[in-house]
């Protein structure tokens, strides 16, 4: 009878581990399990052959009772000079305004936009025949 009462635990047991182990795992959040997520602004004008960079965590956003802050990367084919022109004229309709356009070397350009109590600062670099743009968006804290 102890032997039968052993058994009969020790299958119990392993019944329940196998029921355990055999439920179906949840899928994972997209953007890939793991990490950061990264849902693009609406705000955030993206030109033309540019496409987000997230397999790495390259790219992340937060938004929470109007704080906003997030880094957006992106890469593509499309040249420094197009991305910037798109920039400045597609920003202004989204009610954004040029505060600075630096050229810091032959292969980058910074620009940099504020609406409000927000600021992006767009930074483009071509190497290699590709062109990388961040997209480093905040809100001011430093409201005086």
């Amino acid at each position: 009878m102890k032997s039968n009462a052993l058994a009969g635990l020790a299958f119990g047991l392993v019944a329940a581990l196998a029921a355990c182990s055999s439920a179906p795992e949840e899928a994972p959040p997209s953007g890939g399990g793991l990490g950061v997520a990264a849902i693009q602004f609406q705000d955030v004008v993206v030109p033309d052959g540019l496409t987000m960079i997230e397999r790495f965590n390259e790219s992340y956003s937060i938004e929470e009772a109007g704080y906003r802050q997030a880094r957006f990367e992106y890469s593509g084919q499309t040249r420094v000079e197009d991305a910037s022109s798109h920039l400045l004229q597609r920003m202004p309709q989204h009610a954004w305004t040029l505060s600075s356009d630096e050229q810091v070397d032959k292969a980058t350009r910074k620009l940099k936009f504020i609406r409000g109590r927000y600021i992006a600062e767009y930074t483009l670099v071509r190497k290699d025949g590709i062109t990388t743009m961040r997209v480093d968006y905040r809100t001011d804290i430093d409201t005086k």
